[in-house]
């Protein structure tokens, strides 16, 4: 009987309210949202995609997504589970092939979804004593250029000081720069 009401005559029910409306072109009325409240509704996030593979992400069109995710969001609004819930298996089947899509609703985030993780950046980062010769030998061009004089006591507290280098750096840099 709810969707003959619906459907026939546009009348919705709220049983938790114990009110009934007539939509005007699926909004529900401002008295009704004034009584409701936006609840959890209110002050979402958009939907965004995570990236996984060039590939894969060339496979899915994010606006269709998006904009289907955006009309389930307004069907589980007005308590339209049905539509909802075609909606989802639309945007879960949109990309191209076999490759389906996952949905977060918690965190309002979707992606193609593979068997295999996605691949991880490759990061070409370098070792801390690396990273600690560089800043060592930054601190000694600056001392170079700004102090020639200095460059014995900079090595020595450098040497001293392990671990520092950094600080040290700072230290200069606030001097001579």
């Amino acid at each position: 009987m709810r969707e003959e009401l619906k459907t026939k005559f546009d009348v919705h029910l709220d049983d938790r309210l114990k009110l009934w409306w007539k939509s005007v072109d699926g909004a529900v009325p401002d008295k009704i949202n004034d009584v409701k409240g936006d609840g959890r509704w209110g002050a979402q996030r958009a939907w965004s995609q995570i990236s996984t593979t060039p590939e894969n992400d060339a496979c899915v069109d994010p606006d269709l997504v998006n904009g289907l995710l955006k009309q389930r969001d307004i069907a589980r609004k007005e308590k339209d589970f049905h539509t909802a819930d075609s909606l989802l298996e639309q945007a879960r089947t949109a990309p191209d092939g076999d490759l389906p899509l996952r949905i977060h609703d918690e965190s309002r985030t979707w992606r193609i979804w593979t068997a295999d993780p996605p691949p991880k950046p490759v990061r070409h980062e370098k070792t801390q004593e690396e990273a600690r010769m560089d800043v060592r030998d930054e601190c000694l061009a600056i001392v170079e250029e700004y102090d020639p004089s200095k460059k014995a006591e900079v090595t020595n507290l450098l040497m001293k000081f392990r671990g520092r280098e950094f600080t040290i750096l700072k230290k200069l840099k606030d001097r001579y720069m």
